[in-house]
């Protein structure tokens, strides 16, 4: 399981972009974006860097720790 925070998230079109998003990488990951607390979980194959790189494509960069 992967947990980002994404200080971009602000609204459901927010958490829609991003499932789509990694839909897009592996269409077998689960997502599950918390808009309030800006973070997305997501359970995939695809690889993380992969995940965040789309993610930021999007406008929906993660937050780097």
């Amino acid at each position: 399981m992967l947990t980002l925070s994404i200080p971009a998230i602000s609204c459901g079109h927010c958490a829609r972009a991003i499932t789509e998003a990694v839909l897009e990488l592996d269409p077998d990951a689960r997502v599950q974006v918390d808009v309030e607390r800006k973070t997305a979980a997501i359970d995939t194959r695809a690889e993380p860097a992969a995940v965040s790189a789309r993610l930021a494509e999007e406008g929906y960069p993660p937050a780097t720790a």
